[in-house]
């Protein structure tokens, strides 16, 4: 049985995760088990998405390229052919990813397929994208009914070309405001780093001195009476156990905590304004999750990196 490409992405991530969680948890590690989890979850999830943004991208390039091979159909109906004779010359022209639909199209002809089943069974693989499908069910009606089918072709074919061309001034007006979005991400790291250093400092030594709770700043994980803040500090903690900056529950180790709670804020932030950088830049929740990850990524590789060195988790 031949594996298809998106099952053997799905093997090698889940492979990978199996063996790395398996070596550290040999290790005897903590953090290492911790950091494996996490990389884990993201080799998993990344293949995932990377799944669903190869079709996604073949799917534009789909919609890229039908209109030229709409403008070859012309070409061939006003030398005289009939339609699905005309999809059978064309097939032998190169549309990049639509080449291989439109030899599948090519294929059931030859089998003796009618043609508007053929044009039926390419919109139904079509139907993600739904300019293909509306321009196939345009061509469907035409090619039944018997009208000018040369115009209708020309009509689609230049009605997906503006849409292409709009699209694309569209992209290139907006994407200073992908650009603002990394900037508001890595401009927020940074203004967690400065709270850090600045104002952490000022709650430990006040834990030290014993004058923490009159200032009424304390470690919250350090007495917890609820399931739900119990559960927030258990996430809290194995946020600390990765970046081995502590016990978030022993009271003076207030530092800890709110390095933790940064992190965790941060990462939602990353999240949310990748959302928001593939909405204005594509209208597509595929693109803004490839920008979350890349945000994600980039602020995970700023904590450990700022720990690391120690300017956070002091």
């Amino acid at each position: 049985m031949k594996i298809s490409f998106n099952l053997k992405i799905i093997i090698a991530s889940i492979a990978f995760s199996i063996f790395l969680i398996s070596v550290s948890m040999f290790s005897g590690d903590m953090r290492v088990l911790g950091i494996s989890l996490i990389l884990s979850l993201f080799a998993v999830s990344g293949s995932v998405f990377l799944i669903k943004y190869i079709k996604y991208k073949t799917l534009k390039e789909m919609e890229q390229r039908f209109p030229f091979f709409l403008r070859d159909i012309i070409e061939a109906l006003r030398s005289g052919v009939p339609f699905h004779v005309a999809v059978v010359i064309c097939s032998k022209y190169d549309y990049g990813k639509l080449s291989q639909e439109v030899k599948r199209m090519a294929n059931q002809i030859s089998w003796g397929v009618p043609f508007d089943s053929v044009i039926d069974k390419f919109a139904e693989r079509m139907k993600h994208s739904r300019r293909l499908t509306i321009a196939l069910k345009i061509i469907r009606e035409t090619y039944l009914s018997g009208g000018d089918v040369v115009s209708t072709l020309e009509s689609v074919a230049d009605t997906i070309n503006t849409l292409d061309d709009s699209e694309k001034e569209r992209k290139s007006l907006l994407s200073q405001y992908v650009v603002l979005m990394y900037a508001i991400n890595f401009l927020f790291v940074g203004i967690v780093v400065g709270i850090n250093r600045f104002m952490i400092p000022i709650f430990q030594t006040a834990g030290q001195a014993g004058g923490m709770e009159a200032m009424g700043v304390q470690n919250p994980c350090s007495a917890v009476y609820d399931v739900l803040s119990s559960n927030f500090c258990s996430m809290l903690g194995f946020t600390s156990m990765i970046f081995n900056i502590g016990d978030i529950t022993e009271p003076k180790n207030i530092g800890a905590y709110y390095t933790s709670l940064f992190f965790i804020m941060s990462i939602v932030e990353s999240a949310c304004c990748g959302l928001v950088a593939g909405q204005i830049s594509e209208k597509s929740v595929i693109a803004g999750i490839k920008h979350s990850l890349i945000m994600i990524v980039g602020t995970f590789g700023a904590f450990f990196t700022l720990i690391g060195l120690g300017i956070m988790g002091v």
